[in-house]
């Protein structure tokens, strides 16, 4: 079995939003990797993170527990959830910090309209 990898990149900038993709698998080791790249991006409690997870593989032994642990604490944080799998998508649904979206199409009309 190989080494699981995960590779995070900066798409777009435009004032407090961020638009990163992410490809890879998410696993428990780099769940932390993940996060990590998300906290420094969290730079003003107001952020705006668009995530697009499209490209990600998800290790089925990764718990729930640490699926909650992947996005960095801040009340008025915002996450914008591109593509991600349907597990991980039922557990971020109940955080009011998040919004869902089905393709890469509606999130970006969102990040469009906004200014």
């Amino acid at each position: 079995m190989g080494t699981a990898t995960i590779q995070v990149r900066v798409l777009a900038v435009a004032g407090r939003r961020v638009w990163m993709a992410v490809s890879g698998t998410l696993s428990g080791a780099t769940l932390r990797v993940l996060h990590y790249s998300l906290s420094a991006r969290a730079t003003d409690e107001r952020t705006q993170i668009y995530l697009d997870l499209n490209a990600v593989r998800w290790d089925s032994s990764l718990s729930a527990a640490e699926l909650l642990r992947l996005l960095p604490a801040g009340a008025r944080l915002r996450f914008h959830i591109v593509g991600a799998h349907e597990d991980f998508r039922e557990r971020l649904a109940a955080d009011a910090r998040c919004r869902l979206h089905s393709d890469v199409a509606s999130a970006w009309a969102t990040w469009s309209r906004q200014s």
